[in-house]
């Protein structure tokens, strides 16, 4: 199979779909394994398309193409994508991540929801979404403040955002 170069291609497309990537949307991974200690992974599409997210190897925090981001995951595994309703609020979320993925030095699972050095993957997307939109949205529906100190969960997220598809893993694998 060969792969098209993504800065060549203006569509981007979800694999083995026809759902279009929107800058946002969360690929939540129902795994548990090697790049995700409890049941979970989760990671932001950014308006260049490419999967921000956190976990514990190499950089904490990552600006992955789709194909690097699906060789982190087992082939056969089912990734579900869910989206904000309001795509400019979802495009602010995006825009925080890659701004700030940088900004994570250490994966742990740090309760401090304003510390973005020290991180997790359900924290992070939390965190773009709640600083994306200046503090208005908050995926948990807990109305939650930056100064509460607790875990954010992958279940969280998922709950809290739409469901419009899934894909399975069968393009790359480790």
């Amino acid at each position: 199979m060969n792969y098209v170069d993504e800065a060549d291609d203006p569509v981007h497309i979800y694999p083995r779909t026809s759902i279009l990537m929107q800058p946002g949307d969360i690929i939540y991974s129902h795994k548990t394994g090697l790049s995700s200690f409890i049941v979970g992974h989760e990671g932001i599409v950014g308006e260049d398309f490419k999967i921000y997210h956190v976990n514990s190897r190499g950089r904490y925090g990552h600006s992955d193409s789709m194909p690097i981001y699906l060789s982190r995951h087992k082939k056969g595994e089912k990734l579900t994508i869910l989206r904000n309703k309001d795509a400019e609020i979802a495009r602010q979320a995006a825009k925080w991540a890659k701004r700030n993925i940088e900004n994570v030095t250490r994966y742990t699972y740090s309760r401090n929801l304003a510390d973005v050095e020290r991180n997790y993957c359900s924290k992070f997307v939390w965190q773009a979404y709640f600083y994306g939109s200046e503090g208005e949205i908050d995926l948990t529906d807990r109305g939650s403040e930056v100064n509460v100190k607790r875990y954010i969960t992958p279940t969280h997220i998922y709950r809290n955002l739409v469901v419009i598809g899934h894909f399975t893993n069968n393009l790359y694998h480790r």
